[in-house]
């Protein structure tokens, strides 16, 4: 065939393939049933939680009568005060009312109707850009009342006025037809005299629902008592159950048990914010949270659930301060093991350190294999994770090495990257419980694959690539090229498609890494007009992804139509800057510069090989075929998404933290190889 025959075909097949990825990621997800027109009233504990429901047996007896799970009440600042959780339901986005650094004080008194310093957090709003639309529940709702201090937080208008509340709890106001929906403020849960808030709370929850028959009750937990309290998720019921009691979910959370603050703001307004004066001032952009309903199967043991919540809490609590310790472990154990190798230079120093760099990299996928042993079930649970995970760690290491010696970096990272394959395929169950997800406390993803996946999944999926295409390159450097493109592709499709990875901003970043690794295997050099070819490429296969899923309707829209709807809405600037101060937040300390340093350091590797101090990686360099393509692939995945990307600096640092043992550990290994036989090559095979 000659060569213009085989770039046409090359060429066809990448726009096959990109028209592929485009529909798969575009597609679908079902949509749930949603809770009908009945009357809302929402019952606000600041502080309840699993452990009071577990104490009481008043709010016991409640729960085999109620959907229930767990409510996430992280809001847009540090700490989620009483004043953040009614502002975060008032705005049905999430909120910051608090003051950094001081303590959490009492809610704002309505005074002459109007809550008094409205203007202060409005401001605040705009100060910290966190997009609350403040004043949406009631200027959507006008029918509805309150009563407490919180709920004339919630039901303040765009001015601070409040209409339809009283400063006190009034059974006959509520089952008025004057009162559609309600908010109710229960007050907090006080650090002493619990047993008799519990009891009133249960008391309470029970006036509510005989006053109002048909109507949802739902109990939700809507902050934390103080500003340093330690944060869980807290209680979430609806009553009555309309076909036996259930998991609360939402198409926010995607997770059966788990809700969000927000959604409680979408469930009053049935899921859409309507003006009431279409003369009015423009509308804020689509609800940040998704309508509560109902899934999986009826459960009939309080007991069983009360374990399986609090269950929940140590599987949401502990994987991020773990994840510091087992870092510290392995930067420990690896330095060591390089002191020692540095100072003896024998062969068992040498496997020492390169066991460490593999365990290092086996670790990307401990983190997720370590949620199939259900280590918060076990006793001493944050230890039990540890445990789990640096023992998973090192066994990823010893079965790759016993698989291909030398060359144990391939199965780690073909490991790595088959596992999150399936693992997105299958709705991510491997995500929750694991170190690298955001978990409700974090608040950042409740489904899909996170920042850190992203990093694990792309230097997995480059370096097998990478691997392919050294194995046909020989053969045909279209094949070569072409298996790049199919196990990249795999990896943006799995990704980005919605109800699976439901990845924005990776493959934005994953895409043009793919397509520049797939024109290098195939011409062996690129140019300014291939770049931008490139970078067009991928720009219109990410923006007909997002414009295909903003065409469904809102409640089924994934993070990618939901952009494509704040920026038709011009809501988009407050996203964007929001996540620009999230990625120059890794600068305040001297650990973001440090991470910056190192990637840029990498990086330079990548494009000056000449320039490293280091034989083995010159060699490797120049005379492995698929070295530069991979190499620079990487580098272009971890600056395209260090700048657009909210994870900043972070996500190239865990992408280096995941691709350099790996290349180190060969180089060493190879290098051993070399020493011990003369006839060997480094680019020699077993």
């Amino acid at each position: 065939m000659k060569l213009p025959a085989v770039r046409r075909t090359l060429i066809r097949t990448l726009f096959a393939l990109l028209a592929a990825v485009t529909a798969v990621l575009a597609g679908t997800v079902p949509a749930n049933a949603q809770p009908g027109d009945a009357k809302v009233i929402v019952i606000g504990v600041p502080g309840l939680r699993w452990y009071d429901v577990e104490a009481s047996p008043e709010l016991t007896a409640l729960v085999n009568q109620a959907n229930v799970g767990s409510m996430s009440v992280k809001t847009a600042g540090p700490h989620t005060c009483p004043i953040d959780g009614w502002l975060t339901i008032n705005a049905g986005a999430r909120a910051w009312g608090s003051v950094p650094g001081k303590p959490c004080g009492e809610l704002p008194p309505v005074v002459d109707g109007k809550v008094q310093n409205w203007s202060e957090y409005v401001d605040r709003q705009a100060e910290h850009h966190t997009g609350a639309p403040l004043g949406r529940l009631a200027e959507s709702r006008p029918r509805i009342c309150g009563f407490g201090p919180g709920a004339g937080v919630a039901l303040a208008r765009t001015d601070g006025t409040v209409t339809g509340w009283q400063s006190e709890f009034d059974l006959g106001k509520l089952a008025s037809p004057n009162c559609g929906d309600a908010i109710v403020d229960a007050g907090p849960m006080p650090l002493r005299g619990r047993d008799e808030a519990r009891r009133q709370v249960a008391e309470l929850v029970t006036q509510a629902r005989n006053s109002s028959p048909g109507a949802w009750v739902l109990l939700v937990g809507v902050s934390e008592e103080l500003e340093n309290a330690h944060q869980e998720p807290l209680v979430a019921m609806q009553l009555p159950p309309e076909d036996g009691a259930r998991w609360l979910t939402s198409d926010s959370t995607r997770r059966p048990g788990l809700i969000q603050l927000s959604d409680v703001t979408a469930t009053v307004l049935r899921g859409e914010a309507k003006p009431i004066d279409p003369a009015g001032p423009a509308q804020p952009g689509p609800l940040d949270g998704s309508e509560i309903h109902a899934t999986g199967d009826v459960h009939t043991d309080a007991a069983a659930v009360i374990e399986d919540r609090l269950d929940a809490n140590e599987r949401f609590e502990h994987p991020r301060p773990v994840l510091v310790a087992v870092g510290i472990t392995l930067l420990v154990v690896q330095l060591g093991a390089l002191a020692w190798f540095v100072i003896r230079r024998s062969p068992r120093s040498r496997s020492t350190f390169v066991f460490t760099l593999l365990c290092q990299a086996g670790f990307f996928s401990a983190v997720f294999l370590s949620t199939v042993t259900s280590w918060w079930r076990w006793p001493e649970p944050a230890f039990s994770l540890y445990c789990v995970v640096l023992g998973l760690s090192a066994l990823v290491a010893v079965l790759a090495k016993l698989v291909a010696k030398n060359y144990a970096f391939l199965p780690i990272a073909l490991g790595t990257y088959l596992l999150l394959l399936v693992d997105g395929v299958l709705g991510t169950p491997l995500q929750v419980g694991s170190m690298f997800a955001d978990g409700p406390v974090i608040g950042g993803r409740f489904y899909g694959f996170g920042n850190s996946t992203f990093a694990a999944l792309a230097v997995g999926a480059l370096v097998t690539a990478g691997w392919a295409a050294h194995k046909l390159i020989d053969r045909s450097r279209t094949q070569a090229a072409l298996a790049v493109l199919a196990i990249g592709g795999a990896a943006i499709v799995v990704d980005g498609k919605p109800g699976w990875g439901t990845d924005f901003g990776g493959i934005i970043a994953l895409t043009p890494a793919v397509l520049l690794m797939a024109w290098l295997v195939w011409r062996d050099r690129v140019s300014w007009r291939a770049l931008v070819g490139i970078g067009l490429t991928g720009l219109v296969a990410v923006s007909a992804v997002a414009w295909l899923d903003y065409q469904r309707p809102p409640a089924e829209r994934s993070h990618f139509g939901a952009f494509v709807a704040r920026l038709l809405d011009g809501d988009v600037s407050d996203v964007l800057i929001r996540k620009l101060d999230m990625a120059l937040a890794m600068f305040q300390n001297p650990g973001g510069w440090g991470m910056l340093l190192g990637v840029l350091l990498c990086m330079a590797a990548t494009v000056l090989p000449d320039r490293v101090p280091s034989a083995a990686y010159r060699a490797f360099y120049h005379e492995q075929p698929l070295a530069r393509p991979t190499l620079l692939a990487l580098s272009t995945c971890g600056l395209v998404g260090m700048v657009l990307n909210d994870a900043g600096v972070a996500l190239p640092a865990i992408m280096t933290g995941f691709a350099l043992p790996l290349l180190v550990a060969h180089l060493v290994a190879s290098e051993r190889t070399a020493t011990v036989s003369p006839e060997s090559h480094l680019v020699q095979e077993q």
